[in-house]
Protein backbone atom coordinates (compact mmCIF):
# COMPACT_ATOMS: atom_id res chain seq x y z
CA UNK A 1 0.00 0.00 0.00
CA UNK A 2 1.10 3.91 -0.87
CA UNK A 3 -0.57 5.38 2.34
CA UNK A 4 0.90 3.74 5.28
CA UNK A 5 -1.09 5.96 7.63
CA UNK A 6 -5.03 4.99 7.25
CA UNK A 7 -6.47 6.16 10.56
CA UNK A 8 -8.96 8.88 9.58
CA UNK A 9 -11.92 10.76 10.61
CA UNK A 10 -13.84 13.73 9.98
CA UNK A 11 -16.45 13.41 13.75
CA UNK A 12 -14.42 11.96 16.56
CA UNK A 13 -16.18 13.23 19.54
CA UNK A 14 -16.64 10.33 22.32
CA UNK A 15 -19.80 11.75 23.85
CA UNK A 16 -21.80 14.91 23.66
CA UNK A 17 -23.44 14.74 27.33
CA UNK A 18 -21.83 17.27 29.46
CA UNK A 19 -21.89 14.44 32.59
CA UNK A 20 -20.45 11.75 30.74
CA UNK A 21 -18.65 8.62 31.80
CA UNK A 22 -15.04 8.28 30.63
CA UNK A 23 -14.93 4.51 30.18
CA UNK A 24 -12.50 2.70 31.90
CA UNK A 25 -12.19 -0.10 29.42
CA UNK A 26 -12.67 0.40 25.60
CA UNK A 27 -12.49 -2.67 23.13
CA UNK A 28 -11.02 -1.52 19.64
CA UNK A 29 -12.37 -3.04 16.43
CA UNK A 30 -11.29 -2.58 13.31
CA UNK A 31 -13.47 -3.11 10.68
CA UNK A 32 -14.44 -4.36 6.58
CA UNK A 33 -16.98 -1.88 5.93
CA UNK A 34 -16.60 2.04 5.98
CA UNK A 35 -20.67 2.70 6.83
CA UNK A 36 -23.08 0.03 7.91
CA UNK A 37 -20.75 -1.26 11.00
CA UNK A 38 -19.83 2.29 12.28
CA UNK A 39 -23.26 2.94 12.50
CA UNK A 40 -24.12 -0.41 14.18
CA UNK A 41 -21.51 -0.37 16.99
CA UNK A 42 -22.10 3.45 16.72
CA UNK A 43 -25.70 2.23 18.11
CA UNK A 44 -24.08 -0.19 20.30
CA UNK A 45 -22.47 2.78 22.20
CA UNK A 46 -25.35 4.95 22.59
CA UNK A 47 -27.52 2.20 24.15
CA UNK A 48 -25.25 0.60 26.28
CA UNK A 49 -28.04 1.14 29.58
CA UNK A 50 -30.89 0.08 26.87
CA UNK A 51 -28.82 -2.88 26.81
CA UNK A 52 -27.61 -3.86 30.21
CA UNK A 53 -23.95 -2.30 28.97
CA UNK A 54 -21.76 -0.61 31.97
CA UNK A 55 -20.71 2.80 31.14
CA UNK A 56 -17.67 2.59 32.29
CA UNK A 57 -16.73 0.21 29.17
CA UNK A 58 -17.12 0.96 25.51
CA UNK A 59 -16.91 0.22 21.82
CA UNK A 60 -14.46 2.53 19.30
CA UNK A 61 -14.54 1.31 15.53
CA UNK A 62 -11.44 2.17 14.14
CA UNK A 63 -12.24 4.35 11.28
CA UNK A 64 -10.18 5.38 7.81
CA UNK A 65 -11.22 7.47 4.60
CA UNK A 66 -14.04 7.11 2.78
CA UNK A 67 -11.77 6.90 -0.17
CA UNK A 68 -9.95 3.72 1.37
CA UNK A 69 -11.53 0.66 0.42
CA UNK A 70 -9.11 -1.62 1.40
CA UNK A 71 -11.83 -4.06 3.16
CA UNK A 72 -10.01 -7.39 2.79
CA UNK A 73 -9.09 -9.19 5.94
CA UNK A 74 -5.33 -8.69 5.70
CA UNK A 75 -5.97 -4.64 5.33
CA UNK A 76 -8.70 -4.70 8.39
CA UNK A 77 -6.15 -6.52 10.34
CA UNK A 78 -3.31 -3.80 9.11
CA UNK A 79 -5.15 -0.83 10.42
CA UNK A 80 -5.54 -2.22 14.14
CA UNK A 81 -1.63 -3.21 14.02
CA UNK A 82 -1.47 0.69 13.12
CA UNK A 83 -3.36 1.73 15.90
CA UNK A 84 -1.87 -0.27 18.31
CA UNK A 85 1.61 1.46 17.01
CA UNK A 86 0.21 4.91 17.39
CA UNK A 87 -0.81 3.88 20.77
CA UNK A 88 2.56 2.70 21.90
CA UNK A 89 4.21 5.84 20.64
CA UNK A 90 2.17 7.91 22.49
CA UNK A 91 0.78 11.43 21.77
CA UNK A 92 3.71 13.20 23.41
CA UNK A 93 5.97 11.06 20.44
CA UNK A 94 3.79 11.55 17.66
CA UNK A 95 5.97 14.28 15.90
CA UNK A 96 8.55 11.55 15.51
CA UNK A 97 5.65 9.71 12.73
CA UNK A 98 5.20 12.86 10.81
CA UNK A 99 6.24 12.76 7.91
CA UNK A 100 9.67 14.23 7.50
CA UNK A 101 8.80 17.31 4.73
CA UNK A 102 6.20 18.57 6.45
CA UNK A 103 8.38 18.31 10.18
CA UNK A 104 11.17 19.96 7.92
CA UNK A 105 8.51 22.67 6.92
CA UNK A 106 6.63 23.36 10.36
CA UNK A 107 9.44 22.55 12.81
CA UNK A 108 10.26 20.89 15.55
CA UNK A 109 8.67 23.83 17.92
CA UNK A 110 5.22 24.36 16.07
CA UNK A 111 4.55 21.05 15.80
CA UNK A 112 5.09 20.63 19.53
CA UNK A 113 3.02 23.40 20.38
CA UNK A 114 0.37 21.75 18.07
CA UNK A 115 0.60 18.83 19.57
CA UNK A 116 0.38 20.14 23.08
CA UNK A 117 -1.56 23.06 23.32
CA UNK A 118 -2.72 24.08 19.56
CA UNK A 119 -4.69 27.30 20.76
CA UNK A 120 -1.42 29.42 21.02
CA UNK A 121 -1.00 29.02 17.30
CA UNK A 122 -2.45 31.18 14.86
CA UNK A 123 -5.78 29.70 13.26
CA UNK A 124 -4.54 30.09 9.59
CA UNK A 125 -1.49 28.34 10.50
CA UNK A 126 -3.01 25.81 12.19
CA UNK A 127 -5.54 25.04 9.74
CA UNK A 128 -2.57 24.55 6.95
CA UNK A 129 -0.87 22.16 9.13
CA UNK A 130 -3.40 20.01 9.09
CA UNK A 131 -4.31 20.28 5.42
CA UNK A 132 -0.93 19.55 4.45
CA UNK A 133 -1.09 16.68 7.06
CA UNK A 134 -4.16 15.26 5.28
CA UNK A 135 -2.71 15.79 1.88
CA UNK A 136 -0.34 13.55 2.74
CA UNK A 137 -2.49 11.03 4.03
CA UNK A 138 -2.12 11.72 8.18
CA UNK A 139 -4.87 13.01 9.76
CA UNK A 140 -3.17 14.32 12.81
CA UNK A 141 -6.48 15.42 15.52
CA UNK A 142 -7.70 11.60 14.72
CA UNK A 143 -4.69 10.53 16.06
CA UNK A 144 -4.35 12.71 18.62
CA UNK A 145 -8.14 11.71 19.70
CA UNK A 146 -7.53 8.05 20.05
CA UNK A 147 -4.24 8.57 21.60
CA UNK A 148 -5.66 10.46 24.50
CA UNK A 149 -7.94 7.39 25.19
CA UNK A 150 -5.62 4.65 26.85
CA UNK A 151 -6.53 1.83 29.20
CA UNK A 152 -4.92 -0.83 30.85
CA UNK A 153 -7.39 -3.23 30.79
CA UNK A 154 -8.26 -2.54 26.88
CA UNK A 155 -8.54 -5.09 24.41
CA UNK A 156 -8.03 -5.21 20.26
CA UNK A 157 -10.26 -7.12 17.88
CA UNK A 158 -10.95 -7.18 14.42
CA UNK A 159 -14.53 -8.11 12.55
CA UNK A 160 -14.17 -9.71 8.93
CA UNK A 161 -16.62 -11.01 6.50
CA UNK A 162 -16.30 -14.74 5.25
CA UNK A 163 -17.76 -13.09 1.85
CA UNK A 164 -16.59 -16.35 -0.52
CA UNK A 165 -16.75 -14.52 -3.38
CA UNK A 166 -14.20 -11.94 -2.76
CA UNK A 167 -11.65 -14.25 0.82
CA UNK A 168 -10.36 -17.06 0.29
CA UNK A 169 -10.45 -19.65 3.06
CA UNK A 170 -7.09 -19.71 3.71
CA UNK A 171 -7.16 -16.09 4.41
CA UNK A 172 -9.55 -16.23 6.78
CA UNK A 173 -7.97 -18.85 8.44
CA UNK A 174 -4.62 -17.02 8.79
CA UNK A 175 -6.39 -14.25 9.99
CA UNK A 176 -7.49 -16.05 12.87
CA UNK A 177 -3.95 -17.50 13.81
CA UNK A 178 -2.14 -13.90 13.14
CA UNK A 179 -4.85 -13.05 15.75
CA UNK A 180 -4.97 -15.88 18.45
CA UNK A 181 -0.73 -15.43 18.48
CA UNK A 182 -1.51 -11.39 18.97
CA UNK A 183 -4.00 -11.77 21.56
CA UNK A 184 -6.77 -9.96 19.50
CA UNK A 185 -10.51 -11.27 19.40
CA UNK A 186 -11.25 -12.21 15.74
CA UNK A 187 -14.98 -11.57 15.15
CA UNK A 188 -16.15 -13.43 12.14
CA UNK A 189 -19.80 -13.06 10.10
CA UNK A 190 -20.08 -16.24 7.26
CA UNK A 191 -21.15 -15.07 5.01
CA UNK A 192 -21.20 -11.31 5.69
CA UNK A 193 -21.58 -8.41 8.39
CA UNK A 194 -25.37 -8.74 7.13
CA UNK A 195 -26.08 -11.44 8.32
CA UNK A 196 -25.67 -10.53 11.89
CA UNK A 197 -28.09 -8.08 10.82
CA UNK A 198 -30.71 -10.60 10.02
CA UNK A 199 -30.11 -12.54 13.53
CA UNK A 200 -32.24 -9.38 14.30
CA UNK A 201 -34.85 -9.22 12.14
CA UNK A 202 -35.74 -12.62 11.73
CA UNK A 203 -35.58 -16.46 13.34
CA UNK A 204 -32.87 -17.32 10.79
CA UNK A 205 -32.45 -21.40 11.74
CA UNK A 206 -36.07 -21.28 11.15
CA UNK A 207 -37.34 -18.99 8.45
CA UNK A 208 -34.61 -19.75 5.75
CA UNK A 209 -34.10 -23.46 6.88
CA UNK A 210 -34.32 -24.42 3.20
CA UNK A 211 -32.55 -21.39 1.52
CA UNK A 212 -29.13 -22.28 4.28
CA UNK A 213 -27.02 -22.41 0.70
CA UNK A 214 -28.09 -19.17 -0.68
CA UNK A 215 -27.23 -17.33 2.36
CA UNK A 216 -23.95 -19.49 2.99
CA UNK A 217 -23.24 -18.30 -1.26
CA UNK A 218 -24.77 -14.86 -1.15
CA UNK A 219 -24.66 -14.20 -4.62
CA UNK A 220 -25.03 -11.36 -6.04
CA UNK A 221 -29.05 -10.49 -7.45
CA UNK A 222 -29.20 -6.89 -8.22
CA UNK A 223 -26.84 -3.96 -8.40
CA UNK A 224 -26.63 -2.97 -5.39
CA UNK A 225 -27.39 -6.66 -3.13
CA UNK A 226 -26.22 -9.35 -2.47
CA UNK A 227 -28.78 -12.35 -1.00
CA UNK A 228 -28.37 -11.57 2.72
CA UNK A 229 -28.05 -7.64 2.27
CA UNK A 230 -31.12 -7.75 0.10
CA UNK A 231 -33.14 -9.52 2.70
CA UNK A 232 -31.76 -7.14 5.73
CA UNK A 233 -33.49 -3.99 3.38
CA UNK A 234 -36.52 -5.87 2.82
CA UNK A 235 -36.74 -6.75 6.24
CA UNK A 236 -35.67 -3.04 7.52
CA UNK A 237 -36.12 -0.92 4.60
CA UNK A 238 -32.77 1.03 5.16
CA UNK A 239 -32.81 4.15 3.13
CA UNK A 240 -30.51 6.98 3.18
CA UNK A 241 -30.74 7.71 6.56
CA UNK A 242 -28.98 4.13 7.13
CA UNK A 243 -29.43 1.55 9.28
CA UNK A 244 -32.42 3.37 11.75
CA UNK A 245 -30.52 1.30 14.68
CA UNK A 246 -32.90 2.41 17.75
CA UNK A 247 -35.73 1.21 15.34
CA UNK A 248 -34.67 -2.18 13.93
CA UNK A 249 -31.43 -3.75 15.62
CA UNK A 250 -31.80 -2.10 19.94
CA UNK A 251 -34.89 -4.10 20.70
CA UNK A 252 -33.28 -7.07 19.24
CA UNK A 253 -29.76 -7.24 20.17
CA UNK A 254 -29.30 -10.00 22.76
CA UNK A 255 -32.01 -12.31 21.02
CA UNK A 256 -29.50 -11.96 17.63
CA UNK A 257 -26.73 -12.98 19.81
CA UNK A 258 -29.12 -16.21 21.04
CA UNK A 259 -30.42 -16.60 17.76
CA UNK A 260 -26.75 -16.58 16.65
CA UNK A 261 -25.67 -19.83 19.13
CA UNK A 262 -27.80 -21.81 16.98
CA UNK A 263 -24.74 -21.61 13.82
CA UNK A 264 -21.19 -22.63 14.11
CA UNK A 265 -19.93 -21.90 17.55
CA UNK A 266 -16.29 -22.86 16.65
CA UNK A 267 -14.01 -19.80 15.66
CA UNK A 268 -11.67 -22.01 13.48
CA UNK A 269 -14.83 -23.56 11.92
CA UNK A 270 -16.49 -19.98 10.77
CA UNK A 271 -14.81 -19.41 7.79
CA UNK A 272 -16.68 -22.83 6.08
CA UNK A 273 -19.80 -22.51 7.80
CA UNK A 274 -22.77 -19.92 8.00
CA UNK A 275 -22.65 -18.22 11.28
CA UNK A 276 -21.26 -15.06 13.63
CA UNK A 277 -19.49 -15.03 16.97
CA UNK A 278 -20.31 -10.96 17.70
CA UNK A 279 -21.89 -12.92 20.28
CA UNK A 280 -19.13 -12.86 22.44
CA UNK A 281 -18.33 -9.67 22.69
CA UNK A 282 -22.11 -8.98 23.48
CA UNK A 283 -21.22 -10.85 26.56
CA UNK A 284 -18.14 -9.45 27.42
CA UNK A 285 -19.09 -5.63 27.52
CA UNK A 286 -22.46 -7.20 29.20
CA UNK A 287 -20.61 -9.27 31.73
CA UNK A 288 -18.04 -6.02 32.48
Amino acid sequence: MKNRFRLARTDYARETEEQKIEPQKIFYLSVEGNVTEQQYFAGISKYREELGINGRIDVEILSRSSRDTYSAPKYVLELLEEYLRLRELGQERMIEEIPVDIAKAYGEKFIRTYLENPQHLPKKERSRFVQDLRKAGYDINYRKFLSTYKNKGDEFGILIDRDSQAHTEKEITECIEHCKKSGYHCYISNPCFEFWLLLHLSDVKEEYQSQMDKIQENKKVSHRHTFVSREVTRRAHHGKGGLNFEKNYLPHVLEAAERAKAFEQDDSRLAGCVGCNLWKLIGILRDF
